[in-house]
Formats: structure tokens, sequence, C-alpha cells
């Protein structure tokens, strides 16, 4: 199989772009990532009916066996409501073409870098902020699904996640995960973070990240929006390095990120409750994720959302 990125042509023209087909899945056929020029070339002449060989000189292999990796968890206590807690973080492992800067080092390094902000005001939240830079992300969301494993019996007491993970570009709002009781709530923030230009508040999912997760647990997956028109030809390629992240911007996004965490957890009340496994599922079906939640094997919710089901689109991010 060539493909690009998922199986999708790649972008970036001559840049290959890697990327997984499918979550926790290996294949008898080997799967190859090839540039979008090379890909295009092939499609040419396929379509012109001229017959077409192509020599393959695969070397990669499995490893052989588990390899361990390990997320990385930081917190600032809560004063009030400690067992309260919004997770704020984004993964920690990239792809092996470049350094992973855009992805996701930025994600990273903006979590850090949200936490040193709320340390250095010397304000204290009433509810815990825990600072999480996931592992695994790009094998299939296997860091932050352990945490919701791990803490399962303490979901209850999540308020859900904010998570940076579509690279180097500005944030230019708030996605809600599916939570649209939640949409009005955050437009006050959004409204005070003006100072950083507009920033828009919706309830769109982010089902290509560690924020599908928490969306599967009924929390607010909350997806900082990002302006991708560069990262769209950076990420999983080899110019994935250090010299494409303005620092201007980076500054600009974790304080973003350390104001959006600090007013989850010092509100008056908290901002949500995980949702009833039903409600969740209509909201994926309603979303048009209803498909790709099952195909990736993580449908959990049996027959709910079948009543509200429409022709599902799936789609996924990168």
């Amino acid at each position: 199989m060539i493909g690009g990125q998922g199986g999708a042509p790649s972008a970036g023209m001559h840049l290959t772009h890697t990327g997984a087909v499918g979550f926790n899945a290996a294949f008898e056929i080997p799967v190859v990532s090839m540039s979008m020029e090379d890909q295009l070339q092939l499609q040419r002449y396929m379509d012109r009916g001229v017959p077409v060989k192509v020599k393959l000189n695969v070397q990669n292999h499995f490893t052989d066996g588990p390899v361990k990796s390990a997320n990385v968890v930081g917190e600032i206590r809560g004063t009030q409501n400690p067992e309260q807690i919004i997770v704020v973080g984004g993964h920690l492992d990239s792809w092996d073409l470049a350094s992973g800067a855009t992805d996701n080092g930025a994600g990273s390094a903006t979590t850090l870098g949200a936490a040193a902000a709320v340390m250095k005001a010397g304000v204290k939240p009433r509810r815990t902020i825990r600072f999480v830079l996931f592992t695994g992300e790009e094998e299939g969301l296997l860091g932050s699904l352990a945490y919701v494993k791990e803490h399962q019996a303490e979901m209850a007491n999540h308020l859900g996640c904010v998570i940076l993970d579509a690279g180097q570009g500005a944030v230019t709002g708030l996605d809600m995960g599916g939570r649209k009781d939640l949409v009005a709530a955050a437009e006050p923030l959004a409204a005070s973070l003006a100072a950083f230009g507009k920033l828009t508040v919706d309830d769109d999912v982010e089902f290509g990240t560690d924020t599908a997760s928490f969306t599967l647990q009924g929390l607010p997956g909350i997806n900082l929006a990002q302006d991708t028109a560069d990262y769209k030809y950076s990420h999983h390629s080899a110019v994935d390095t250090l010299d494409k992240v303005p620092a201007d911007v980076l500054d600009r996004n974790a304080a973003i990120m350390a104001l959006t965490a600090f007013w989850i957890a010092d509100r008056d009340q908290r901002l949500a409750s995980p949702w009833p496994p039903s409600e969740t599922a209509h909201m994926l079906v309603d979303k048009h994720l209803g498909g790709l939640v099952k195909a990736l094997g993580l449908w959990t919710f049996g027959d709910a959302g079948a009543a509200t089901a429409s022709p599902d689109k799936s789609q996924s991010n990168d």
C-alpha cells in the first residue's frame, strides 16, 4: 500500500509525510509513505493506462516485543477542591523523520510554559491543574488512553482536558469537544483574551489527538484550535525542525493555555461534569464520528446513538 499520512496523499510537494493508517494494527501488506508529487506521477500513469512497475526496498521492522514508555505528569494542587482536576497537555512523542519540533514539541513546550506561567504568577487555583505530556499519541493515543484507564475511578472528578497539538501556529480559538452546553460559558473567557487576537468558541470535536480519550469519557476534550497553514507542511516530515517554530507565537500560546487552564480551575462553579455514555454516543454520531470511533476500536457505547444516526464521514485529523 502506497500512501501519505493516514493513507491520504502526502502534503508538502516533495516532502514525504508519514502517518498511521489505523490504530493498534499490524499489516500483512507493507504500507509505505511517498512524497505527493511521486504519488501523483504514478496516478497519472495509471489514469492513462500506462503500465507501472515499482521496486521498493523496505527495511523497516516491528520491535520484537513491547516498548516501555511513560507519561510525564506534574500538577498544581487546588486550594479548595483539589480532587477536581483539569488536565492540560500535549504529546511528547513524534515521528522519526526529524526532531518533531512542530509535532509535538510545540505542544510539549507550550504545556511546560503554561505550568511555569502559573507558578511564576504565584496564584493558587481552587481546583487542581494537572499538566501531562502524553506518550504514544502517534501510535494510537496510547498515553492518554492509559491515563484514563489508570484514573478511571477519578473520572467523575475530572473537568476535562485542554490540549495543543496542531503545531507552530497561533491559537485561534477553543473547540469544546462536542459540549455545546459549554460554549456560552467559555465565550466570556475568549473575549477577555482579546489582547491575543480574536478567539472563537465552538463545539467542534478534535478526535485526532489526546482530546479524544477524554471525549469518550463524556468530558470536554478542549482543543486549542490553531492556524495550521505552515503546520500542514512541516509535521510528520523531514522539515519538522526547531527553526519552524516562532518563539513569540510559542510564548503567546503558552499564555493562552495558562489562562484557559486557570480560568477552568478557579471558577466559582465547576465547568463540567461527565456526560452519561448515551449522550456522548449521540454527540459522536451527530458529529459524524461514530464510524471513525468504531473503526478505531474505541466504541464502547453498544447501540447508543443509533436513534439519531446520520451518514458518518469517517474522518480524522493529523
